[in-house]
Order: structure tokens, then sequence, then C-alpha cells
């Protein structure tokens, strides 16, 4: 949807300014096919500015100015993205945008008035609607909203687009997604954590966009029975490795991207953490590892329990057995502590990356995990950010934060010129 309602050269200022709400609605939404991350309020301000341009302009010019302001919105969406988003794209999307505008004002223009007047109030509708479809992980977004009531104004609608997959040999699944224009600077390898979305779920998009920003490609790795890699219950126990997946990923990244001048970085968070240490401990060749919301775990569980979280997390419908399960944690996830310990003089330096709005056990424990960890090593906290990066999703859209995104992304391209050490990306 573009320049909407059918309004006329001699309409009202106010019926165009409703005209520019719709508009900026509409290209917030489209900035998340396009990958585009504007803030709502910038977007909606740029929807407003068009509105009242159409205004002014069109009786003076008495030339059709609607689908100029479908291209100027458009337009910037790719100015204003807080993540890199190819121009080519944007072109395409404003020519498309520009016709479907062009169709519906067609259309519109044979409404009755009252339809008409309808379809003008239908943005603070839709906005209600969007806003009963939002949800949380427990109840983080409440105490960030309680803390700052105008965040969601920052808020970029994101399509989980993780990228073009990626074969690897074990069939784990690895997505890839590049830094527009040959830009990038080196590749980073996510480790997600426990959300059954996995190279999906809405803390991951936000550290997609923040790498992709700093300059990063981000290649981003599923753990067994997560997203697409998908061991069967009856596998063996070696297919419930999570480090194998990040072992094949470096060595495609090692064949078909890494050079001196464009080194490879570990990113991990939450369970991701728990990996990225054990992966770490055997020796793995990186620049550096980001851990972010590290602890050394939470309090143990009964068989049945740990097996019943187990198949939860994972979407594992009928199931792995408890006593596998004891044989998968007690193997592979016995604790990120034990893996810290293990770490050999030469790992890579690891940046530990806190949250100030955090589970409360992992609050009270991460103290813990990095002192086990040996140097190389640095800690900072992230004041006003939750353990899920201020995001909330819609639906199968993630909501996500613009200036966390940008803020991250400070940490990962020059965490060096923090003027306080212990502050991220500030």
């Amino acid at each position: 949807m573009a320049y909407a309602g059918g309004v006329q050269p001699q309409s009202s200022f106010r019926r165009h300014i409703v005209a520019g709400l719709w508009l900026g609605i509409a290209a917030w939404i489209a900035g998340a096919l396009l990958h585009a991350w504007v803030p709502l309020w910038q977007i909606l301000l740029i929807g407003l500015a068009a509105g009242a341009g159409v205004f002014v302009l069109q009786p003076r010019l008495k030339l059709a100015t609607r689908p100029a302001a479908d291209l100027f919105v458009i337009a910037a969406l790719g100015t204003l993205s807080v993540v890199p988003i190819a121009w080519v794209r944007v072109a395409v999307a404003a020519a498309v945008f520009m016709a479907a505008g062009y169709t519906l004002d067609r259309l519109t223009r044979r409404l009755t008035l009252r339809a008409q007047r309808i379809l003008w109030v239908m943005p603070v509708a839709l906005t209600a609607l969007l806003g009963r479809w939002v949800t949380q992980e427990d109840d983080f977004g409440s105490r960030l909203l309680a803390r700052d009531p105008l965040f969601p104004m920052r808020f970029a609608l994101a399509a989980p687009l993780p990228g073009e997959r990626v074969s690897l040999p074990s069939g784990a699944a690895a997505w890839l997604l590049t830094v527009p224009g040959d830009k990038s600077v080196g590749t980073a390898i996510l480790l997600h954590g426990n959300n059954p979305g996995a190279a999906r779920q809405p803390a991951a998009v936000a550290l997609q966009g923040a790498l992709l920003r700093a300059g990063f490609d981000a290649m981003t790795v599923e753990m067994p029975g997560y997203g697409a890699s998908n061991p069967s219950p009856e596998s063996a126990l070696d297919s419930w490795d999570p480090t194998v997946g990040p072992r094949e990923a470096l060595a495609f990244i090692d064949a078909t991207h890494r050079t001196a001048s464009a080194p490879t970085i570990i990113v991990g968070h939450s369970a991701g953490v728990d990996v990225a240490l054990q992966w770490l401990k055997s020796g793995v060749t990186a620049q550096e590892a980001y851990l972010f919301s590290g602890t050394i775990g939470g309090p143990p569980l009964s068989a049945e329990d740990a097996a019943k979280l187990f198949n939860r997390q994972r979407r594992i419908r009928c199931c792995v057995p408890d006593q596998t399960v004891k044989q998968i944690n007690d193997r592979f996830y016995a604790g990120a502590d034990r893996y810290a310990a293990e770490l050999p003089p030469t790992h890579a330096l690891i940046q530990f990356v806190n949250m100030e709005i955090e589970y409360p056990d992992v609050a009270a424990d991460r103290h813990l995990l990095y002192a086990a960890i040996s140097a190389p090593k640095a800690a900072c906290s992230f004041a006003g950010m939750t353990h899920y990066m201020n995001t909330l999703a819609l639906r199968r859209f993630t909501l996500v934060d613009t200036r966390t995104v940008k803020r991250l992304a400070r940490l990962f391209s020059a965490p060096e010129t923090s003027a306080d050490p212990t502050r991220c990306g500030d």
C-alpha cells in the first residue's frame, strides 16, 4: 500500500496528513521485506512530510505528485536503514510500490465518501491490531517499557531472513547473510540461544543486523534439534554435538571467505555461550569471541523435567528418551564454567558482555563464569538492554530496537574506542 485514500488535490490538509501516515506505515512494513530497518518514528515523519508535500505541491505543479511521494519514502528506507541494503533492491521496491500505489489510488477514487473516511481512520485501527499481536519473552518488554516508555518508537519491523542456506557435511543447518557491495571486513559465526526459532529467533535477528552494520558477514549455525538441524530421537549421541556445525562452518569460511585482512569472529548468545566456550577449548582459530548473557547454568533438574525441557526447547514432538537426554546434557552441556576452565592459553580474546535487564539467575552467577575464563578477556555491560537485545515478536516478525542495533554494531566494530571499558557500545 502506498499513498492511500484517493485524496483529491483540493481536499483538506488533514486528509493528506492521514494519507501520509498510511504511507509511513506501509513503508515500515515494506522495510521488513527489504531488510531495511528504519525506526517507526522516523518513517512516520517521512510519511507525514510526503503527505504535506503532496498537499502543497500538487495544485501548483499540476503533476502526479503522489507517485513521487511513494518514491521518496521508499528511497528514505535505503538511506535511513540502520543495516546496509543493496540499492538495486531499493530501486525495484520503489517501482513496485509506485505501481501498487497508483492502482490503489485509482480504486479508492471509486469509493464512496463514507468508505474513504473509514479508510482514513484505518492507520489507528491497524496500529491497535498490531499491538495486540506483540509478544515478549517473560516480562522483559514490560520491564524495559517501565524504564523507557518511548522505546517502541525506535522499533523497526524485521522479517527473520537469516540468509542463504549453507550445506554442511554433517547436515547441520547454517545460514549466511552477506554485507551488500562486497564490503565485508570479516565473517562472524553466530551461535544462538535456547529458542525454537534458532537462526530466526528475535535476539539472533538483532545480532545479525548489528554484525552487518559493523561490516561482518553473519553465518548463523543452528544447534542440533533447533531450526533445520534435526537429528532424529534415535540418532547416535555424536549427532547431538553442538560444536560440529560451527567447526564445519569455519571450514567453509576458510575455503571461501577468510583472508588475513578479513578475519573470523565468534558470537555466542545465552546457551550459545556454552557452545562457544566448548568450541574454544578445542583450540579453534578466531580473532575474537563475543559472549552475550553467559552464566554457569540454571538449577539442577530431575531427569524427567530435563527431558521435557530439552524436547520443548527444540519442539521435538516425541521424544528423545530421558536417559538419552541425560547423556547429551552430560557430554555436551555440562556447564560453561567447566569449559571455561579448560581453555588453552592461546585462546582468542574473549569479550564477555552483560545485559542490565537480565534473568535473576544469570545476573547472580555470571561473575563466576567470567572469573573462570582465563586471559585474554574483557568485560562490559549494556545499560538499558535486556537478555533478548530489546526485541519483541510480532507474529512471525521481529520488532528490533534500532538504537540497540547501533550500540551492538559499535561493540563489534571498535570496542577499544569506548571511553569507559566497562560500558559496551557507548
